[in-house]
């Protein structure tokens, strides 16, 4: 089995960052940077940030850039909701107003389909927040402009979003911009303690494995008289394959993208199964409940139960697990009130 490179503490400066950009292969692209390291504008130690998807996720991001230094500043936001920018807009104010580090005049909040373009020509770094349907051809202007991404996973939903995802990452490789997906477990200590572990071989080679993603109902917009089909779409955009791609690839590629990690390779095959999720309000959505098993090389399938939330991995020297930090009680629980429900058996 192809080890990954050994996990190093990254420090770095900001001038650093910009000069030597460096891209791994995760499922996509995947930057080995944190976005805290960030990118500096030419001649200045100011960095500009443009936000590109303006709801709760994209919000987040924006609070996560500017609370990561000073000199970091928000100067254009892009949304195709006007409602959704302003509430934003709004939020980052209460903690942001005052520090000089949000400058968005009305001039520089952009609404429609085109405004991303308005929003990245300004900006240094951006934050790509969209539901993924959109995100390739917003990944690909942007790198096409030259700018430092932030982007949240999983990027696209089928694969010709996937292959302009790709081809921009090898223009971006080359022009040496840093790209960043959110897939955050990579920078989370316990998942990299157990990494750690691996390599230095506690357990053994690793034969075979389970990851699990469990949750309950997420948010549901009820229509509105003046939405059309379309709107009311993309302000449910979870529910709808063309825009999120399901849940075994919105939320699950989390867990997906740590088997890979810790293998260190890449499935050759893989089979799914489901049926047609109905919301507990009536609502019938694209959704389809999940499970799948991926094969790998070398591997059979492997299954025992596990309690929720869990990743557990099977090897020569034992099983070794990694929970949440969540009781007994709350797998239970949790379990119980759980509306979706993915595994993958390796």
């Amino acid at each position: 089995m192809k080890q990954p490179k050994k996990i190093k503490k990254n420090e770095i400066t900001r001038r650093e960052f910009v000069k030597g950009a460096t891209m791994t292969a995760s499922g996509l692209l995947l930057g080995s940077l944190p976005l805290s390291s960030s990118a500096y504008a030419a001649g200045s130690d100011m960095i500009k940030v443009a936000l590109v998807g303006c709801g709760g996720r994209g919000t987040g991001a924006a609070f996560n850039a500017l609370a990561a230094g000073s000199d970091v500043k928000l100067v254009a936001m892009a949304d195709v909701f006007e409602d959704r920018l302003e509430e934003s807009y709004s939020r980052l104010s209460q903690r942001f107003g005052d520090t000089g580090q949000l400058e968005v005049p009305d001039d520089h909040k952009f609404i429609g389909f085109d405004a991303y373009k308005k929003a990245i020509d300004l900006a240094d770094v951006v934050l790509l927040v969209t539901p993924p349907g959109f995100c390739p051809r917003h990944y690909k202007y942007a790198v096409e402009k030259g700018k430092h991404v932030f982007m949240e996973k999983p990027v696209a939903t089928d694969a010709p979003g996937v292959r302009t995802i790709l081809e921009s990452g090898k223009i971006a490789r080359e022009k040496k911009l840093n790209v960043v997906v959110g897939l955050q477990r990579r920078y989370q200590n316990n998942y990299r303690e157990i990494l750690r572990r691996i390599h230095n071989r506690e357990i053994g080679d690793i034969i075979s494995g389970q990851v699990y993603w469990n949750q309950g109902e997420l948010w549901l917009r009820e229509r509105k008289p003046e939405y059309s089909e379309l709107e009311y779409q993309m302000r449910n955009w979870y529910y709808f394959n063309w825009l999120c791609g399901d849940h075994i690839l919105e939320q699950h590629v989390h867990q997906i993208d740590v088997a890979n990690w810790y293998l260190g390779q890449y499935p050759e095959k893989a089979q799914g199964m489901g049926g047609r999720e109905v919301h507990r309000q009536g609502v019938r959505t694209n959704i389809r409940p999940p499970f799948c098993r991926i094969y790998l090389p070398g591997r059979s399938c492997h299954r025992q139960p596990v309690p929720p939330d869990s990743r557990v991995f099977q090897s020569g020297g034992g099983r070794l697990s990694g929970y949440s930090g969540i009781s007994q009680h709350r797998w239970q629980q949790q379990c119980h009130h759980s509306r979706s429900k993915s595994e993958c058996s390796f």
